[in-house]
């Protein structure tokens, strides 16, 4: 990230070019003023980068420093990335500075618009004598923002895009060599949020069970294991019918029999509105319990701002003849379950739009005296790896690229300190591979 010397000459010594917009004071309350800022990022983004300043009047062709009108309201980081996810797609999140300027003493925001885009930016909404819809700008000499209209116009910015694919598709491929996921930048409060988010969650599922025995299945007596997801820089779907619209969407794929946010058609079991949220409890008890056991008693909850939680019971303790309820966990079954809730918030994410990364916290319970083993028997295990803690939480954040092209990578490094909790097992690269690869088939 720039440092305010950095962007100070910027401020000092303004002067428009193609990489530089400078811009009178906005009113981002204001549609007009959002859609002004939104096609001056979107031209700059596909110019491969830049920056707009904020403050500046053109005087007989001068830039001047002028104080904010107290009538305006200062320029946030998170309202600019508002109006430009309002009018953008695909949308980009933008840094903001607050750089003063060394002879008024003027405060200007400096919008660091990234650049690298694997494909043009458009505009998706209109806003009359402003920005029209389903248009591309490019920067051109004036400077000025406009839509390309020559050959060499838009094989030049086709060019651009083509190239930094490419340089995304080699990382990929370096990812995967190397076996290392990139570190994605932390939004800060991010994990904050979203632990508070769970926490809610939890305590409604809690509400929801308390009127059960003691050792009902759908308390989950022997423990459980919980997820909770976040879409950082996700533009909140309008409506909750919306929001039913777009999870139904990302259930469409089934990975597995039992699958993650289980949408049910029976009415005691099918999603609900509670709050302004859509959730669902398939633990209630009907007339046919035939599927009752601690892992065929989930609940699960949904935002419209992008978040979305579910707990449920350990399929090991529910199966006759194998292991004593409680007491073991299977090798296998972490990589399964997260790996289930990890994609199905991928495609969760697509709905949305302006979807930087995908917060993750995923904690399993009820782990003290478990041991690891193979349920099934397919896979060696050679000792008895017993946890001697109970409670183990596994964050992350990748990119929603990071989850489509190295899944492998992301999933060993937030699943590792589960299984660092059994004796110090190391979980090598090729259970998560070979799993994974399996769950992705559909093969369960």
């Amino acid at each position: 990230m720039p440092s305010i010397d950095e962007l100070l000459p910027l401020v000092a010594e303004p002067r428009e070019d193609l990489a530089a917009e400078y811009k009178g004071w906005l009113n981002l309350a204001e549609t007009n003023h959002k859609a002004v800022l939104a096609k001056a990022a979107i031209a700059i983004a596909n110019h491969g980068g830049g920056y707009i300043i904020i403050g500046m009047r053109d005087d007989r062709a001068q830039l001047v420093s002028v104080s904010r009108p107290d009538e305006i309201p200062a320029t946030a980081q998170d309202t600019v990335n508002a109006a430009i996810q309002r009018f953008a797609t695909p949308g980009f999140h933008c840094e903001v500075y607050v750089v003063p300027h060394p002879e008024t003493g003027v405060f200007h925001p400096v919008i660091v618009v990234p650049g690298g885009m694997t494909e043009p930016v458009m505009s998706k909404r209109d806003c009359r004598d402003v920005i029209a819809q389903n248009r591309v700008y490019i920067r051109k000499p004036g400077p000025r923002s406009e839509e390309p209209q020559t050959g060499e116009e838009w094989r030049a910015l086709l060019r651009r895009c083509v190239q930094n694919g490419r340089e995304d598709m080699l990382d990929s491929i370096r990812a995967i060599v190397s076996g290392r996921v990139e570190p994605v930048s932390h939004v800060p409060n991010a994990a904050a949020e979203l632990h508070g988010y769970a926490e809610g969650a939890r305590r409604r599922w809690q509400e929801l069970v308390a009127d059960l025995p003691e050792n009902d299945e759908a308390r989950f007596p022997h423990g459980y294991y919980e997820m909770a997801f976040k879409l950082i820089g996700a533009e909140p779907a309008p409506t909750l019918v919306e929001l039913r619209n777009r999870l139904q969407v990302a259930q469409r794929i089934r990975l597995t029999g039992w699958t993650t946010f289980l949408d049910m058609n029976r009415p005691e079991w099918a999603p609900y509105l509670h709050e302004d949220f859509i959730e669902a409890w398939v633990g209630r008890k009907v007339d046919r319990d035939w599927l009752r056991t601690s892992a065929h008693c989930d609940f699960w909850r949904a935002s419209r701002d992008g978040k979305l939680y579910t707990v449920r019971g350990y399929s090991e303790d529910g199966i006759p003849n194998k292991v004593p309820a409680g007491a073991a966990i299977d090798l296998t079954m972490p990589v399964w379950r997260v790996g289930e809730g990890l994609l199905f918030a991928s495609r969760f994410a697509e709905t949305f739009e302006g979807v930087e990364s995908i917060a993750i916290e995923c904690t399993f319970t009820g782990l003290k005296d478990r041991y690891l083993t193979s349920v099934d028997g397919m896979r060696a295990m050679f000792g008895d790896r017993h946890s001697r803690t109970d409670t183990v939480t596994l964050v992350g954040q990748p990119t929603v690229q990071q989850v489509q092209d190295n899944l492998t990578e992301v999933m060993q490094a937030l699943l590792s300190p589960l299984y660092e909790r059994f004796d110090f097992f190391e979980a090598p690269f090729e259970l998560f591979d070979t799993e994974l690869n399996k769950l992705r088939g559909g093969r369960f």
